[in-house]
């Protein structure tokens, strides 16, 4: 009887974080969430992959490694030695130190994202 309650309350506990459109995910390192419009990392050592249909992102944290496929409307990244590879950028903010960013395209005229820096050693790359 306990095994079948137990089992029960997984199964539920599983539909209803499949039925949300947010995917959060926390661990020893930190935690990120991706929602509609958001993609939001904090933390140490996170390597994952998201993708974005023009939302905005955010990346804190140290030596995160993250990768977003899709566009991105605006992409903050604040640290030191994180490194993000995204498809398509408008806008770039970078803080910290050592952080690296690597994008395939820009929606702007030139072609290039914005790029906005505060710190030493960051660096924005299109490639």
């Amino acid at each position: 009887m306990k095994k079948t309650l137990a089992l029960c309350i997984l199964f539920v506990g599983i539909s209803v974080t499949y039925a949300q459109t947010t995917v959060k995910t926390t661990s020893t390192h930190g935690k990120s969430t991706q929602s509609d419009k958001k993609i939001e990392v904090d933390g140490v050592g996170h390597k994952q992959t998201y993708s974005s249909d023009g939302g905005n992102a955010e990346v804190a944290g140290v030596s995160n490694v993250i990768t977003i496929t899709g566009h991105v409307g605006k992409l903050e990244v604040s640290g030191s030695g994180n490194t993000v590879y995204v498809d398509k950028v408008s806008r770039i903010v970078l803080e910290g130190t050592n952080n690296k960013v690597f994008y395939k395209a820009s929606t702007t005229k030139s072609g290039k994202a914005e790029i906005s820096s505060a710190g030493v050693g960051n660096s924005a790359v299109k490639k």
